[in-house]
């Protein structure tokens, strides 16, 4: 492209993305209402890299081009987050000896990364240094990721890819009948976390555990709230939560262990069974965390009396329930959309993709479409 303009100058270009029907385009569309940093690299296979371009100019010198395993590559990439130009991670550094261990005497990337990001007495430039922390905690974890998967793809055979033979087989016979070339195969382990082994492992257990208990009964959604005190407590002078990523993840997860607690030891919804969930980190920003249920028996809900216990879609009485009242219109209402705001991130092509506003209902209807239509009354308030 660059080629083709720099020789014609006043040619016209016209780019078209074909989508595939195929693929989720939640996965591939562009983020709304996020302000955090993110990384964009570049990659034959789709994977982060594992060696940069990264070119230092020395005075008097040729330039010369290190590696992202050089201790020197962090204070040289973050001048300001390393004032004194004290060295990074390097592949030889070894634990302390109070946690050292037979098998285990080196740091990974990942164990510094974590002793970086902790919080300790006294200022901290890391801590306090707005969007670079941000993109210093991105560029950590595409370093991280990167040597991971090079590190697989250069142990393949201590992996034992010779057992997935019939699998390379299959697949080199698919490309000869439609005539394309095969790439190399790379076969991620499961224990390699958002792996199609891992993922499908997971989705196994998942099956067997419905196989054993039934299916779920409730879904759950619970979703991290900047707002929460103890995250707005932790800020220091000017700093806003989505410069604290390490904060909000803490806290997010010392609150879900609280939530299952409640559920599953104190019995909110009654006695559960089984129970399942998993941490997303969409392009939103903020962690959520999807919670499916299974109940015993006693416990499950049957009628659309036992949907109004627990599930409730009207404003609470001010007068009965003022602090409910007030979390409830803060946290749990929906828009402005439609006509009021055309502009809201759930609008597709002029319509609510939630189907917002809701009809008013004097009753809860149940299995509309396999789901429930709620209560809502026009005019009396929950009490």
């Amino acid at each position: 492209m660059h080629r083709l303009v720099q020789e014609h100058p006043t040619t016209s270009v016209k780019m078209v993305f074909l989508e595939d029907k195929n693929l989720d385009m939640r996965r591939y569309n562009a983020p709304t209402l996020c302000t955090e940093v993110a990384a964009i690299f570049v990659g034959d296979n789709g994977e982060p890299p594992a060696n940069r371009d990264i070119c230092v100019y020395p005075v008097g010198n040729t330039c010369q081009s290190i590696s992202p395993l050089n201790q020197c590559c962090d204070p040289m990439t973050y001048p300001l987050l390393f004032p004194r130009g004290e060295c990074s991670w390097n592949t030889g550094m070894e634990h302390v000896e109070e946690r050292r261990t037979a098998k285990r005497t080196r740091v990974t990337q990942l164990q510094y990364y974590a002793y970086r990001l902790s919080q300790r007495n006294g200022f901290s430039i890391l801590h306090n240094s707005g969007k670079l922390f941000q993109q210093y905690i991105v560029d950590a974890y595409v370093k991280t990721e990167g040597s991971r998967l090079h590190f697989l793809r250069q142990n393949q055979k201590d992996l034992r890819i010779e057992l997935y033979r019939g699998l390379l087989d299959a697949l080199e016979c698919r490309a000869h009948n439609e005539n394309i070339r095969t790439g190399k195969l790379i076969i991620l382990p499961s224990s390699f976390q958002g792996s199609p082994r891992h993922m499908q492992q997971n989705y196994q257990d998942a099956m067997a555990m419905v196989r054993k208990f039934g299916k779920p009964d409730l879904f759950l959604t619970f979703t991290c709230n900047p707002s929460w005190s103890e995250i707005l407590n932790s800020m220091e002078g000017v700093q806003r939560p989505e410069d604290r990523p390490d904060i909000i993840v803490r806290v997010f997860n010392m609150k879900l262990k609280e939530l299952l607690e409640d559920i599953c030891k104190h019995g909110i919804f009654g006695t559960v069974l089984a129970y399942i969930y998993v941490i997303e980190f969409q392009k939103r920003g903020l962690p959520h965390a999807h919670i499916l249920l299974t109940l015993d028996s006693e416990s499950k809900i049957r009628t659309k009396d036992d949907i109004d216990k627990f599930v409730s879609a009207e404003l609470p009485d001010p007068c009965t329930d003022l602090r409910l009242f007030q979390i409830v219109t803060k946290c749990m209402v929906h828009g402005p959309c439609g006509t009021i705001n055309i502009n809201s991130p759930c609008m597709r092509d002029g319509q609510c993709c939630k189907s917002f506003p809701k009809q008013f209902k004097d009753d809860t209807e149940e299995n509309v479409n396999g789901y429930p239509i709620y209560r809502r009354r026009a005019t009396e308030p929950v009490q």
